[in-house]
């Protein structure tokens, strides 16, 4: 696992020599404010909830299959490191949600990446349902969708989203065997209209090519969410009073 850019204090320092897994924990002891809305981070300007497109600051559920609402008071930043937390609240009732929908998109070719904090259970399996994605600005899912990190069912997964010869919507992808997502990892995808190609830890996980679906890939625009969600369906374990921390993001 690389730990790279984990500056938590010394007890994570110790946490480290001792050689055991680092989760999302240590997180949940700094101070955080929440963020404004809209509010700039890592170079790009972004809305505290799901979508910002249907209002940067509402609480939003809606067509999103979480069982728990993204609250914006549930985005925080960690002030002293410039960290996003994504909070499920205790009572698994709030949780958070950004994106850029309505002022950051991104076209192919490029090249997206995020260092992701990840709580898990006991059993090594990714608490709720966190995702980092892209999705298309216009009609879904002719225009594509990427999965770059998603904890289905309690495991990393990466797909693609898009509509098939035949008109019906399908996907490519799926869980990433040998790897959980516990703790610290920076998940990658490089966009092309050849060739998308997905990375966790700089290992390459996943490739998507025209050839192999039948159709072009997507060339965008897309925007990018992350959203820290909770489904028995979908996700993982659903776990209260912990974070989905994302340490830094790279367009």
């Amino acid at each position: 696992m690389r730990r790279t850019r984990l500056r938590v204090g010394g007890l994570i320092i110790v946490i480290v020599a001792l050689g055991t897994t680092v989760t999302a924990t240590a997180a949940q002891v700094r101070d955080d404010t929440a963020v404004s809305a809209p509010f700039a981070w890592q170079g790009d300007t972004w809305c505290p909830t799901y979508r910002g497109g249907n209002g940067c600051d509402n609480v939003q559920q809606s067509g999103t299959n979480s069982s728990v609402p993204f609250y914006p008071s549930q985005v925080t930043n960690t002030g002293r490191w410039n960290q996003i937390l994504l909070k499920m609240n205790s009572a698994d009732t709030e949780t958070g949600a950004f994106d850029t929908q309505t002022y950051e998109t991104w076209s192919a070719p490029a090249t997206l990446s995020e260092q992701i904090n990840l709580p898990c259970n006991s059993a090594g399996q990714i608490d709720n349902w966190p995702a980092f994605w892209l999705v298309t600005t216009g009609s879904w899912p002719a225009g594509g969708e990427i999965d770059v990190m998603e904890g289905l069912h309690g495991s990393a997964a990466w797909h693609y989203h898009y509509l098939n010869s035949s008109g019906v919507g399908s996907s490519v992808g799926g869980a990433v065997s040998g790897f959980r997502g516990c703790g610290t990892h920076t998940y990658e995808v490089k966009w092309t209209t050849s060739a998308i190609t997905f990375y966790y830890d700089d290992i390459q996980v996943g490739r998507v090519t025209p050839a192999e679906i039948g159709v072009p890939l997507a060339s965008g625009p897309m925007y990018v969410i992350n959203d820290y969600a909770a489904s028995s369906t979908y996700g993982g374990p659903t776990t209260g009073n912990v974070n989905m921390e994302i340490l830094n993001f790279t367009p």
